[in-house]
């Protein structure tokens, strides 16, 4: 009896974690897990910093330092923009150290969300 009663609350806790994982992901029953990026581009902008530099309409920036993203970025290519973040001219402003301390993935969701979002 008592195993019956440990494998009850066993499946049920199971349960409560699927509802918990379900409710979590956002509630968007089409997105998949594998599919869906752990953090989007604008996540990434938000924590390197980027909006305390540069004004960006789509991120909701406005900062005097750096060019303003929405004007720097008209005819830039996906290459022009990795550069430009990973090693940048050294003579402006901009950190040189993007290129160690942003993932690989991070800098393409980045440049994703920066050249799409204009």
């Amino acid at each position: 009896m008592r195993a019956t009663t440990l494998a009850a609350g066993g499946l049920v806790c199971a349960g409560a974690a699927m509802t918990i994982a379900a409710f979590a992901g956002g509630g968007d029953s089409t997105a998949t897990t594998a599919t869906k990026p752990t953090r989007d581009g604008l996540a990434v902008f938000i924590e390197q910093g980027c909006g305390s530099c540069h004004t960006f309409a789509p991120a909701g920036s406005t900062a005097p330092i750096g060019p303003d993203l929405e004007v720097a970025l008209v005819g830039a290519s996906r290459k022009d923009v990795q550069r430009a973040i990973v090693a940048p001219p050294r003579d402006g402003p901009m950190p040189d150290d993007f290129a160690t301390r942003i993932s690989p993935p991070d800098l393409e969701r980045l440049v994703t969300f920066l050249l799409g979002a204009q």
